[in-house]
């Protein structure tokens, strides 16, 4: 499952759908669009065979979009509406600009007990040194810098448990919902929410979610913030965090190159012009 709330990641939804079925995933992708998705979008989504599912745009009851690390986070908060969808069982949820590289359908069969949900790490580096991010976030209390392989999900003492946000393993629950809007609409200072869902999924699910392998989750960063942890071959899902690879024509001379030429690689796949 996904969300789509604004125009300009329609692309990335259309080939984040592609790289699903090319995995060989048996799941269809689920697409939450809100009111701003015109009907032309939703059948070409549905014509690429994607499944809709409308929601309402969902805000915290107060505060300033001032507050947050980056203005797009204002609308994430909708992503929540996925505990909502109670007509599926377990959920995957995407976000719009992941590539999926091998089938993770193994996930719909994952021990997660009742009250809780699965993800992966967020890296706290910082590495692009952005300043509209927490001042703690620093290589001393990322994961990541303590991470020993692929295999590895124990978190060090050194470091907080924080989860990003953009994977999620969940089942769907209208009583979970509902005490998720009542918290939200007594939100009226977001001062500690600059990454809006993120930092409320990590404050509500504190102690309560299981760590995954960082390959289901994997931030384009980490291999040159963590290169000893880095393994392609291992990768199930790429985040393409920050700046996007439809924002900009491929660049040889970037850094991301290689992992934005494998998205580029199967949004050409696409029926319709890069961009639609």
């Amino acid at each position: 499952m996904t969300l789509l709330t604004q125009p300009g990641y329609v692309v990335g939804v259309r080939t984040l759908r592609a790289s699903l079925a090319a995995s060989g995933s048996q799941a269809p992708l689920v697409v939450m669009v809100t009111e701003g998705i015109d009907e032309q979008t939703r059948r070409l989504l549905q014509d690429d065979g994607c499944l809709l599912r409308d929601v309402a745009p969902l805000r915290p009851g107060g505060g300033s979009d001032d507050s947050y690390a980056n203005s797009r986070f204002a609308e994430v908060w909708t992503k929540l509406a996925v505990w909502g969808l109670t007509d599926f069982d377990r959920v995957v949820f995407l976000d719009a600009d992941m590539l999926v590289t091998r089938t993770m359908d193994e996930l719909f069969t994952l021990d997660l007990p009742d009250g809780t949900i699965a993800a992966c790490h967020a890296c706290r580096c910082n590495p692009n040194r952005i300043a509209s991010y927490p001042a703690s976030w620093t290589p001393d209390t990322c994961f990541y810098s303590h991470c020993r392989g692929v295999d590895h999900v124990t978190e060090p003492e050194a470091t907080d448990n924080y989860l990003n946000g953009g994977f999620l393993v969940l089942a769907p629950d209208d009583a979970v919902l509902a005490d998720m809007l009542g918290r939200l609409a007594a939100l009226d200072d977001l001062t500690g929410y600059p990454f809006a869902e993120q930092d409320f999924l990590n404050e509500y699910y504190r102690d309560r979610w299981r760590p995954l392998p960082y390959v289901y989750n994997a931030l384009k960063t980490l291999p040159h913030q963590h290169p000893s942890v880095w393994d392609l071959a291992s990768v199930a899902n790429i985040h393409y965090i920050i700046d996007k690879p439809w924002e900009k024509p491929l660049d040889p001379t970037d850094r991301y190159f290689e992992v934005n030429r494998l998205w580029w690689q199967m949004a050409d796949t696409l029926g319709a012009p890069v961009g639609t």
